[in-house]
């Protein structure tokens, strides 16, 4: 039996749209046995909602454990800790964390920052969180993504932007629990998952992580321009279905 991990934004869908041909080889993967994870650096969203989403267009269940964001690794990492914690963020986040951790309003009074996406920033708030993260609270980003696609053609500012800001302002770099960091990988070897396959659109995130667990990273080109360098990828293919097809 194979274990695979696939990307989700830009390699199963853009947006709210399958990518064609997604739907036949994700059954295909299936029906010869192979397991699957979901991974995405998406934490704007719950795992239910990510979840609901796949299910509706692939028209299948999905076993919701088999989805890992980076909600998923702060709820491993915060575990047995007892933080009081400032979130900046949207309010679906602020929410998810207060549900799982003591959470403040105000930043003098919290032991740990998190940092995730706001579509418009107030930098005014994050040079406050500069200025906290220089007088030694720590602070962790939730990703690094630069930007997400939500079409072949179009891409929004990621939570990376705002981590690029404040690691600037504050002379400091930031752990990551996206696809990029130590503590995703982590997650994986914790529980003695063997990955046998990384599928994504990034080498930024889905080829670090893929090389980081040991898996065979596979690139797919149907979703953005990299800015890094491809060749760290072990195998490069125009899109996923065209990848299932060299295995099945």
């Amino acid at each position: 039996m194979k274990i695979l991990a696939t990307d989700l934004d830009g390699t199963l869908y853009l947006d709210t749209v399958l990518i064609d041909g997604v739907k036949s080889a994700y059954n295909s993967l299936i029906l010869n046995n192979f397991t699957l994870f979901h991974t995405t650096n998406n934490s704007s969203q719950s795992t239910d909602l990510i979840c609901s989403k796949l299910q509706n267009l692939l028209n299948m269940d999905i076993d919701i454990s088999s989805i890992i964001t980076p909600l998923t690794i702060l709820e491993n990492f915060l575990i047995n800790k007892n933080n009081s914690i400032y979130v900046f963020g949207s309010s679906e986040v602020k929410n998810f964390i207060s549900n799982i951790s003591d959470t403040v309003s105000d930043i003098n009074n919290c032991d740990l920052i998190i940092i995730g996406r706001v579509d418009s920033p107030s930098y005014e708030k994050l040079d406050i969180i500069c200025e906290a993260i220089k007088s030694g609270t720590k602070c962790i980003t939730l990703n690094k993504d630069l930007t997400y696609p939500i079409s072949k053609t179009e891409l929004k500012p990621g939570n990376g932007q705002i981590a690029k800001y404040v690691e600037s302002k504050s002379s400091q770099i930031l752990d990551s629990l996206g696809k990029e960091g130590h503590l995703y990988s982590q997650y994986f070897f914790d529980r003695n998952i063997k990955l046998d396959y990384v599928v994504g659109d990034r080498v930024d995130t889905d080829i670090i992580f893929g090389n980081n667990v040991g898996a065979k990273s596979i690139l797919v080109e149907s979703s953005i321009e990299n800015h890094m360098s491809t060749t760290i990828a072990d195998e490069r293919f125009k899109d996923f279905p065209s990848f299932v097809s060299s295995i099945i």
